[in-house]
């Protein structure tokens, strides 16, 4: 008896090899988005960075004070016309004023209404200046007694020149700025012709107390 055999042909191997391209094409993509994800990211951090906190290159600070000198002239940085811009402001040049933020105590905590604060300044005997309290977006923190500032016409001295400002929600003696509710607290000295204060005229700000 004569048996035929038939042998049966390979299957072809290019699904196989398909499957494994586009795979490989999917991880690609996968990588590139990952990859371009995290440089949109660091992107976007180091923007925000530069804007809302600054670097040597365009700020000056000293304690928990800092000051973007070219605000309102016009060789302004990018970031600190973006800065400007975001937070809708008009800024005194600083040709002819220095403005100064604190938004942390001396020991770099972040200031904020659930605490009690003493703002301790010594000399500012040059030009005027006024210091004065804001919540975290810039506005004015609304109080029965409308004290929002002090000045150097009104702030009230101690005898050897130095002044105490009280930061707190309730009532203080002497020179006292209510802090209310606001949460997040930014204080600002602006000085007008004043003289160059960097790291010798600027208050220190002690927190005293926390609820």
């Amino acid at each position: 008896m004569i048996v035929a055999t038939i042998s049966q042909a390979p299957a072809p191997a290019w699904p196989g090899r398909l499957r494994t391209a586009i795979s490989t094409i999917f991880t690609f993509l996968g990588n590139v988005g990952l990859f371009a994800g995290i440089a949109l990211l660091l992107g976007i951090g180091s923007s925000w960075y530069m804007i809302e906190i600054g670097t040597p290159l365009t700020t000056v600070k000293t304690g928990p004070w800092v000051s973007w000198p070219a605000a309102g002239t016009p060789t302004a940085d990018p970031y600190t016309r973006a800065r400007t811009a975001r937070h809708g402001s008009l800024p005194i040049s600083g040709t002819v004023a220095q403005v100064w933020e604190a938004r942390t105590d001396s020991t770099g905590q972040r200031l904020h209404s659930s605490c009690d604060y003493s703002v301790t300044g010594r000399g500012l005997n040059e030009g005027w200046w006024t210091i004065a309290l804001y919540d975290d977006s810039g506005h004015l923190i609304p109080n029965a007694a409308g004290r929002h500032a002090f000045n150097s016409s009104t702030i009230m001295r101690r005898p050897d020149g130095s002044f105490l400002v009280s930061l707190a929600r309730d009532a203080r003696p002497g020179n006292w700025l209510p802090t209310g509710g606001a949460g997040r607290l930014t204080l600002v000295l602006t000085i007008i012709e004043g003289g160059d204060v960097t790291g010798t005229g600027l208050p220190e700000i002690r927190r005293v107390a926390c609820r």
